[in-house]
């Protein structure tokens, strides 16, 4: 029995089966580096998704406020008054013009563009 266990002893030590150990243990350590990607890939993934869930359910507060908000006749009434600039009966609606874009509007509207406008404004200077 003593010489069974020497010669298994000198099978694993030799260069042979070293060998087949290590290229064994660098198949297990390159797979490793493949799995430790692809977790990182699939962590990246995951907080790309729960970042989308979390906008989405954003999204959703905000149009469930907004549908609450058009179901009663106050919400109603803002937006046809936004969307449509109109006043009630009796009411009177007020615009308020900037003077310089007043200004900027008539004189581009007297200033007239053409051939014969040209040969007459030669003439006047």
């Amino acid at each position: 029995m003593a010489k069974w266990k020497r010669n298994n002893y000198k099978f694993w030590h030799s260069p042979i089966a070293l060998v087949v150990i290590f290229c064994v243990f660098l198949l297990f350590g390159y797979n490793i580096i493949g799995l430790i990607q692809k977790e990182k890939e699939t962590s990246h993934k995951k907080e790309l998704m729960l970042d989308q869930i979390n906008n989405l359910q954003e999204k959703k507060a905000s149009l469930t406020s907004d549908i609450s908000k058009l179901e009663t006749e106050e919400g109603k009434e803002e937006i046809i008054r936004e969307k449509y600039d109109v006043t009630k009966i009796g009411e009177k609606m007020v615009t308020i013009v900037d003077e310089d874009q007043s200004n900027q509007q008539t004189q581009e509207e007297t200033v007239d563009h053409g051939f014969w406008n040209w040969v007459s404004g030669i003439f006047k200077k």
